[in-house]
This record gives C-alpha cells, sequence and structure tokens, in this order.
C-alpha cells in the first residue's frame, strides 16, 4: 500500500504537463534543438507557474473557504471548482504561449491537457473518473501522436505504457478507483491528446 502511494504522489496529475514538457525536450530535439536553454526553461518555468503552482494556490484557496475538504479532492463532487479554476490557468498560459510565439507542438501538448481537464469536470458531475489515469495517459496519448506524425522514441512509450499500467495499478490497489474507472480514465487521457494533433 506505501509503494502505491508513493506511485500516486510521484504520478499526480499535477505534475503531469510538466513531465510532459521535460519528455519533449528531452526526447524530442526536432521540436527543441533550435530553442536556447534560457528559452527552454522560459517554458518550463511558466508550465510549473500555471499547471502546478497556481492551481495548487487555488484549492488551497477553496478549502479554506471549505469548498473542498482535502487537496486530493477524493470526493467527485469537490472536483468540480479546482478543474474549472485549473482550466483557467491552463487557458492563461495557453494565451501567454501563444504571445511568445512557443513551438505549435508545445502549445497542442497544453490544447490536449485543457480538453482532459475540461472532460474530466465535466464527467465528475456525475461519476468519479481517475484524474491519474486521464493525466498519464494524456502523457502517453501525446507522444504517441508525435511519434506517428513525426517520429520518436519506441523506448519512451513503452516507458510511459508500463508507467500507466503502474499508476492504474496504484490506484486500484489503493482503493481509490474501480477498474472501470482506470480503464476509462485511460482510454480518454490517451484520446484527447493524441486526437488533438490532429486538429
Amino acid at each position: 500500500m506505501r509503494i502505491s502511494k508513493i506511485v500516486s504522489f510521484v504520478f499526480h496529475p499535477i505534475f503531469m504537463p510538466t513531465y510532459a514538457i521535460f519528455l519533449l525536450f528531452a526526447f524530442s530535439p526536432l521540436f527543441s534543438e533550435f530553442m536556447s536553454i534560457p528559452q527552454k526553461t522560459q517554458i518550463i518555468k511558466l508550465t510549473l507557474i500555471f499547471t502546478f503552482l497556481l492551481p495548487i494556490f487555488s484549492v488551497f484557496i477553496l478549502k479554506k473557504l471549505k469548498l473542498v475538504t482535502s487537496i486530493y479532492m477524493e470526493n467527485r463532487e469537490e472536483r468540480r471548482w479546482p478543474l474549472l479554476l485549473a482550466i483557467g490557468w491552463y487557458y492563461l498560459l495557453f494565451r501567454l504561449f501563444d504571445v511568445l510565439h512557443i513551438h505549435y507542438v508545445v502549445i497542442q501538448l497544453l490544447l490536449g491537457a485543457m480538453l482532459i481537464l475540461l472532460l474530466s469536470a465535466i464527467v465528475s458531475n456525475f461519476w468519479k473518473i481517475s484524474l491519474h489515469m486521464l493525466g498519464i495517459g494524456g502523457v502517453l496519448g501525446a507522444f504517441l501522436a508525435i511519434h506517428t506524425l513525426f517520429g520518436g522514441n519506441i523506448f519512451l512509450i513503452i516507458t510511459l505504457l508500463f508507467c500507466a499500467g503502474l499508476v492504474g495499478f496504484a490506484r486500484v490497489n489503493e482503493n481509490a478507483h474501480s477498474l472501470k474507472q482506470v480503464y476509462l480514465g485511460f482510454v480518454v487521457g490517451v484520446g484527447a491528446e493524441f486526437l488533438i494533433f490532429y486538429f
């Protein structure tokens, strides 16, 4: 159970956008080799601020207002406001990236993440879907799309698939989700990010 908690923390959905940017720069030189180190650092810093720090800050404010009881949002009824606020922060980052003329693949990653957040906010109104599987599924879906469109690193795809299985096992082992909630979260996450690259 302790290992499952560690896995759930390491692969918490709030970390996924930052992980995705790191992986893009590390394994897809086609999109990053023309960027200077300061440019890459700027993108990572902005991603951390808008997809991690500000959403976390928002949840703490909601907790103070007693709109959520836990920062982990285990109760599906409490997910709506944190998810909607996160969409707002992601949209501001999207506008900022657009103004800064950041590479479109980075923007596609962000748009896919926004779509996943929107879908999870909608589904959470009537069902508890796995946000963890939406997150890791989204990262896998993005790199599957990059791989099929531009070529990529098959080892990365296999590693992400293994990580997805590990996260799914951890969530079920913690009794946080049923198998159906885990599988659907994974499929929706992969599908949303994969398809966003084709539109």
